[in-house]
């Protein structure tokens, strides 16, 4: 009995082995970023080609799919078109986003515009009698326009939507807090869809400074990304209201593909600054050896490595050189020809979950390959050789004219042989 057991003991442990080697394995193949992305049809890239309600994987060109692809990963989609901040706690509530909350290292979270431009632009339609296909003639905007600037002033319904929020927001981020202890979130605030349009862009942009206030730019617990100030200075949205082309009204405010793009911008720029070393300083640099210089670099904070580029002209593009994890560091390399003079400048990056965030550079550095020829430390011409070697050719080459001077050519008037022939006769070379 005894005999079997081992023989089985030994192929659970070898088992048990394999399966612990796997998995560890497996675990650093995986060591990407898990990113969540919570919120209502801007998140979810409502009006984008290939947007289709409750899909799991939102468009191409969304700012939650662009930002997921600079992260290497797959999104969590938890962005429902029409939600509002209520909303957005409920499904946090629900259990739902747990699992993807509980590993999560980047959460963004756009959320409020419902709260408070959905009853703002039901009142406008309303007012305006845009419904359905329908497109109200000139004289209906400019009958409805005083009508209208009366119910979007000093709106009690609308202030008490904007003031709302922030209560449902603390409750949102406390959630994430608990239910994400270890992801950095991301949140943009409410931009004005109607800035560039008539009758709408200051009664709007009232109740969105109400509501923004909700957002504290200053918070240790998530970061602000301004859509505010980035949509008052573009139109990045679907909107168009052009009393000329009737027909083209469009008050859709969600972001245009380029209003994604913007976004998706400003999330990577609030990362790059989250994760990105200080600019290195290139203390000192020199030509050591033919096609070999040696670098020493600094850096102002922790970072994973440097990385090196040089060009012939300052003026002109930079090429990779070496990458390094070292301060000082000796790069040899057959790009780096004897006699050239090269610019070189370097940069400092962190890899955070197989991301590389990078600094600025350095300021620009040349150095001098030495050439073949040895020189010893002396001075060296134009031509990469140095002044003794240059001096050392120009006497020999007098000598020689002076040596045809005043041997070789009297040679020439006294004897019947050639120079050579003569005196190799002369010395008995010649039989």
């Amino acid at each position: 009995m005894k005999k079997r057991i081992k023989p089985v003991l030994f192929i659970l442990c070898a088992i048990i082995s394999v399966a612990m080697a796997y998995t560890v394995f497996t675990n650093a193949g995986n060591n990407k970023t898990a990113y969540v992305a919570l919120g209502d049809s801007i998140a979810a890239g409502y009006g984008l080609d290939g947007y289709s309600p409750g899909q799991e994987t939102p468009p191409d060109d969304s700012y939650q799919s662009v930002v997921a692809s600079f992260l290497k990963t797959v999104p969590y989609n938890y962005a429902v078109s029409g939600d509002d901040s209520n909303s957005c706690i409920n499904i946090l509530n629900s259990g739902k986003a747990d699992d993807a909350l509980a590993t999560a290292d980047i959460v963004t979270v756009s959320i409020g515009s419902n709260d408070l431009l959905k009853p703002f632009t039901e009142i406008v339609k309303e007012t305006l009698q845009i419904t359905g296909g329908n497109s109200p003639s000139i004289a209906d905007i400019l009958a409805a326009a005083s009508d209208l600037y009366v119910q979007l002033k000093d709106n009690k319904i609308l202030y008490e939507k904007a003031q709302a929020f922030s209560a449902n927001f603390a409750v949102i981020i406390n959630l994430l807090k608990q239910k994400a202890p270890k992801a950095e979130i991301y949140v943009t605030n409410i931009y004005n869809p109607y800035k560039y349009v008539m009758l709408l862009d200051e009664s709007a942009d009232s109740y969105i400074k109400e509501i923004n206030k909700a957002f504290d730019t200053d918070s240790d617990d998530y970061t602000v990304i301004d859509l505010y100030t980035m949509f008052n200075n573009k139109e990045l949205t679907n909107v168009r209201f052009d009393i000329s082309d009737l027909p083209g009204i469009n008050l859709d405010p969600h972001p245009s593909k380029e209003g994604h793009k913007e976004i998706a911008s400003a999330i990577l720029n609030a990362l790059d600054k989250k994760h990105a070393p200080g600019t290195p300083d290139i203390s000192s640099i020199k030509s050591t050896a033919k096609n070999q210089i040696s670098v020493k670099l600094l850096c102002p904070t922790a970072k994973s490595g440097y990385e090196i580029k040089f060009s012939l002209s300052k003026n002109k593009k930079f090429k990779l050189l070496a990458a390094t994890t070292k301060n000082k560091t000796v790069i040899k390399s057959s790009k780096l020809k004897p006699g050239k003079t090269y610019y070189i400048k370097a940069r400092s990056y962190n890899n955070v979950n197989g991301i590389k965030y990078y600094s600025a550079y350095s300021q620009l550095k040349k150095v001098h390959i030495k050439s073949n020829l040895k020189n010893h430390g002396l001075p060296v011409n134009s031509s990469g050789y140095s002044q003794s070697a240059s001096l050392l050719a120009h006497n020999l080459i007098a000598a020689v004219a002076a040596f045809q001077r005043e041997l070789v050519l009297p040679l020439k008037q006294v004897s019947p042989y050639p120079p050579l022939m003569f005196l190799q006769h002369r010395s008995g070379g010649l039989t």
